[in-house]
């Protein structure tokens, strides 16, 4: 992500610096500010505050983690398969002492391990959890939307900021017409902020949010079967076997063993 934005960004530079000496004309901080402002302001009409900082939030983390794989979910299998030896051996006691703290603070690992410490069959936690995973979706699926409609809207009043500057110039400009040229590039410098911030930010991110977060429901679903066979106190090679479903077979996991 951040190679991407990087290289669109550095592109746009060169083509601008290698046409132009007078490359400077591209900025325009008052143009920038009506552009970001009033989509930002548009943002805060069609959802809250507080929805509105999740999805910034969320468009930064996406920019500094980097692009989502499945090389983690071959890690849940292996996981999953030393609980169920865990959980066989020594029973609902053990198997709570085994969670690491990183997973105590995972909310779905830490659902699941509360139902099987509740003693819930494996029916009821497959319905609890799944609940669970759906809500969360919904919540997290709102993300993206947000970042959606920011990149709809930015080219939008990048064009109201063209309009503006029009007006202006023309108020200003009387029988002098050798300052058309330059008030008009000036002019456009809004409509270019709003279609590289929509194309290049906006829309990019939200793109990369919506499928991190379809990655993490995979994960989510991984996890859930995951307790429910643990539930059902299957042995490893079985749980081996159903949890691979998930994962891409060139990454499958598989015990040195078997190797």
């Amino acid at each position: 992500t951040v190679v991407g934005i990087t290289a669109g960004i550095g592109l746009f530079m060169t083509a601008v610096v290698t046409s132009t000496d007078n490359y400077l004309m591209f900025v325009s901080a008052a143009s920038a500010m009506m552009v970001i402002g009033s989509t930002f302001a548009a943002s805060l009409i069609s959802f809250s505050f507080a929805e509105v900082m999740h999805a910034f939030r969320a468009m930064f983390q996406t920019i500094l983690s980097g692009n989502t794989t499945q090389g983690h979910l071959s890690d849940l299998v292996k996981r999953f398969m030393e609980l169920s030896d865990i959980y066989r051996e020594g029973g609902i006691s053990l198997l709570e002492d085994s969670i690491t703290a990183k997973e105590k603070k995972d909310d779905i690992m830490a659902l699941g391990m509360e139902l099987m410490g509740s003693g819930y069959k494996q029916e009821d936690i497959r319905i609890i959890m799944g609940d669970a995973m759906d809500s969360h979706w919904q919540r997290q699926s709102l993300e993206g939307k947000i970042l959606n409609t920011m990149g709809v809207y930015a080219p939008g009043f990048g064009m109201v900021g063209t309009i503006v500057g029009l007006i202006i110039m023309l108020d200003n400009m009387g029988d002098d017409m050798a300052n058309l040229g330059k008030g008009l590039a000036l002019a456009l410098l809004t409509t270019l902020y709003g279609v590289l911030i929509a194309n290049l930010l906006f829309k990019p991110t939200a793109a990369q949010v919506t499928e991190k977060q379809e990655q993490e429901y995979f994960r989510h679903q991984l996890i859930a079967d995951g307790f429910v066979l643990l539930a059902e106190k299957k042995d490893s090679l079985l749980i081996q076997d159903r949890l691979n479903a998930f994962v891409k077979p060139n990454i499958r996991y598989q015990p040195k063993e078997a190797e």
